[in-house]
């Protein structure tokens, strides 16, 4: 599987030239421009390689270098330089820095080199992220597609896909957007990739709480978008579901925002349809991690390969079939949260690989045969969509059967929980 390349350079058009050098030859590709925002990259996104300058402000080539072998002991990491052959090359070169490379780059000795040590996309890859921007279903639609995929939040299943457009299609087109997230949720990394989409590079997300808003108005608004080392995305937590009116009041009263965008978010219970009602067509819901087991695979890998770096192992442990049947099985009630904090613990205490589910900490799944337990899962994740379902319509349990097809007699939440597999011949692929 691809992996990733970060490249770090102040200047922002160098930046960008081997950003799209390296796109151009089917690399995933993020940069930054400063060496400290480079730093939060790197302690959220598992990288296969750095490419960084040496000559820059605050932080220096070397800086950086030190700070990130403090991360990753192991990581792969090519400076480039103008400046051969001076006493600070030298001492970065016994810094355990893999490679340094002169300006301007032969290209072709460039590419081999990180050839050494990213993998690029496969042609199936390349094909699955050209459709990562397939419309969804959102009436507010200003965009068919998103930039680029993101790269915080997981998008790898269809209900994160389609929250990440129409979270863009809002944000797009206007300048206030309403998220409804469980509560632990991964909400900040899609702020984190609006932001990007934006402009904002690698600025970090601003925040603001709800009573310094509601209590110094525009100006408290304001003082966080005129700092020019914050993104202009502010990021405010409400309360409670009460507070959506008010922050709609406040947005209608206050007229359009002058160069920002405010994403208001949500971790109250309340069911879909009850948030939109609040929220209106600047609504969108964030699923949870319990309808979205892709996204649980994909994130617990990132989290064992991020701590596994740290502690300077060459290779991020894999998860039992017991490991993971657990973690794709698991309600996380504490969402994203609590998968980070049980992945991050696991890997430390591992002694082995894979991990065991004894180490992962996770209870005891349902028994069931290895071969029974894609359809297990499968009909979990069937419960959770059709209680979600009956949720949001209002309607009765035997009518949301009907409408899915399903002959057997429905009463209830309960027998909802429990009907068979409507589509049986998922579980045999």
């Amino acid at each position: 599987m691809a992996g990733r390349i970060l490249v770090l350079d102040d200047e922002e058009n160098y930046a960008e030239m081997l950003r799209d050098l390296l796109r151009d030859h089917n690399y995933r590709v993020d940069m930054a421009t400063r060496p400290e925002r480079a730093i939060n990259q790197l302690e959220e996104i598992p990288y296969d390689l750095v490419i960084s300058d040496y000559k820059m402000p605050v932080m220096d080539g070397a800086d950086f270098l030190k700070r990130a072998r403090e991360l990753y002991p192991n990581l792969p990491f090519i400076l480039v330089s103008g400046l051969m052959n001076t006493p600070e090359l030298v001492k970065v070169a016994n810094m355990s820095v893999t490679l340094v490379m002169e300006k301007p780059l032969d290209t072709a000795a460039f590419l081999e080199h990180v050839a050494r040590f990213s993998v690029p996309m496969t042609e199936d890859e390349k094909a699955a992220l050209s459709e990562e921007g397939e419309p969804g279903s959102s009436a507010v639609k200003a965009v068919t597609s998103y930039p680029e995929e993101p790269r915080y939040l997981s998008a790898a299943c269809a209900l994160s896909k389609r929250f990440m457009l129409d979270l863009w299609s809002l944000c797009h087109s206007g300048n206030c957007a309403f998220i409804h997230s469980a509560v632990g949720g991964d909400f900040e990394l899609a702020a984190k990739d609006i932001s990007s989409w934006r402009g904002n590079r690698d600025k970090p997300v601003g925040t603001l709480s709800f009573e310094q808003l509601m209590a110094d108005g525009v100006a408290a608004l304001q003082a966080v978008l005129e700092d020019s080392e914050s993104s202009d995305v502010v990021l405010v937590e409400l309360p409670d579901s009460g507070a959506i009116e008010q922050a709609r009041a406040f947005m209608l009263g206050n007229g359009p925002l002058t160069g920002g965008l405010l994403i208001f978010v949500l971790s109250e219970n309340l069911s879909h349809a009850g948030f939109l009602e609040l929220a209106g067509d600047l609504g969108v819901s964030l699923p949870p991690l319990v309808m979205r087991p892709t996204d649980v695979a994909h994130y617990s890998r990132r989290f064992a390969r991020i701590t596994a770096n740290q502690m300077g192992k060459d290779k991020a442990p894999d998860f039992s079939p017991e490991a993971s049947y657990a973690l794709l099985s698991h309600e996380w009630p504490g969402d994203y949260d609590e998968l980070q904090r049980l992945v991050v613990e696991a890997v430390k205490r591992a002694e082995s690989d894979p991990i065991t589910l004894d180490e992962l900490e996770l209870e005891q799944p349902a028994s069931a045969p290895a071969g029974d337990r894609l359809a297990r899962l499968l009909q979990q994740a069937q419960a959770t969509y059709l209680v979600s379902a009956l949720n949001d319509s209002g309607g009765s349990p035997s009518a949301l059967a009907g409408e899915v097809g399903v002959s057997s007699v429905v009463q209830s939440e309960t027998d909802l929980r429990h009907l068979a597999l409507v589509k049986p011949e998922l579980a045999k692929l």
